[in-house]
């Protein structure tokens, strides 16, 4: 149903009104829009870092979980989640914490801060700041004995942060994580 060139009579001297077009309508909306989404802030925020904590069943005396802190680097919040799940349906047993990082200053920032066991690393972090390959050679020259395990969806970018450093590569698959684990840190799925 189109709108347009309908004339409506005024009641205010003979003036005639035109009714715009559904299409100008539309037009005009959209311009409105753009206006609003330029000058108001965005209601989804992504957050530069998360933490997540899982407690497990207690651990059986004089067993310890291998990596009690995780820092997974990661700039797309869905992958992210992914893994964070993954981790939490591995540990059955233990009390892990995940801190997850969306940027380069947040990784920086926990590792910096906090005593990381395991760094699961994407390297093609979209960030002015550095990549994940920047981010491997300087945890690895602070703390050179840290476990760290490439995480990203190219071969390349994973052989780029093994020849810096990295363990292993896990290729965005949760289960090459869930495997690795159970290699590496069999007492959190109670093996």
């Amino acid at each position: 149903m189109e709108m347009s060139k309908q004339t409506l009579p005024l009641h205010n001297g003979g003036r005639k009104y035109q009714r715009p077009s559904e299409r100008t309508a539309r037009f005009i909306l959209g311009i409105m829009g753009w206006f609003r989404d330029i000058f108001t802030p965005s209601r989804t925020i992504i957050p530069r870092g998360q933490v997540f904590q899982h407690q497990g069943h207690y651990l059986s005396a004089g067993k310890t979980v291998q990596y009690p802190l995780i820092l997974l680097v990661e700039d797309n919040p869905d992958t992210a989640l992914e893994f964070v799940e993954a981790i939490r349906n591995y540990y059955v047993f233990g009390s892990v914490n995940i801190l997850v990082a969306y940027a380069y200053d947040a990784a920086a920032t926990f590792f910096d801060n906090e005593d990381i066991n395991l760094v699961i690393m994407d390297a093609d972090l979209e960030d002015m700041e550095g990549d994940g390959a920047t981010l491997t050679c300087k945890f690895l020259e602070v703390r050179p004995e840290i476990t760290i395990l490439a995480n990203s969806s190219s071969r390349i970018s994973n052989l780029k942060l093994t020849g810096y450093g990295a363990l292993g590569t896990l290729g965005k698959s949760t289960e090459k994580l869930k495997n690795w684990l159970q290699v590496n840190d069999p007492t959190g799925s109670g093996s």
